[in-house]
């Protein structure tokens, strides 16, 4: 390497479809290139087709279902399996959740 800095990269995100969509757009509104499961087509699918899918894209998924993406990503973790990230979110307000993202 030359040393010299990298440009910051914006994470590219999957909001599953527990995530409000309003949320979508605001992230888009900031530039993060942002879907979700709905824009995509995936409504209902299980959530190992969620990560799969948002690994597929280079994507990581926003959820707040605790329970079973950190189930999910304990089994990737186990299996060594690569994804893009797994962000789990507690349900707060909308206006505090963006905030967090943006963060």
């Amino acid at each position: 390497m030359d040393g010299s800095a990298q440009p910051f990269q914006k994470i590219e995100l999957y909001l599953d479809e527990d995530v409000d969509l309003a949320l979508a757009v605001r992230l888009i509104g900031h530039g993060y290139n942002t879907v979700t499961t709905l824009g995509v087509g995936n409504l209902g699918n299980p959530d190992d087709k969620q990560l799969e899918y948002a690994t597929h894209n280079g994507r990581a998924i926003l959820t707040h279902n605790r329970r079973d993406f950190r189930r999910l990503y304990r089994e990737c973790r186990h299996r060594t399996q690569h994804h893009c990230g797994v962000i789990v979110s507690v349900r707060i307000n909308l206006d505090e959740l963006e905030r967090r993202m943006l963060n």
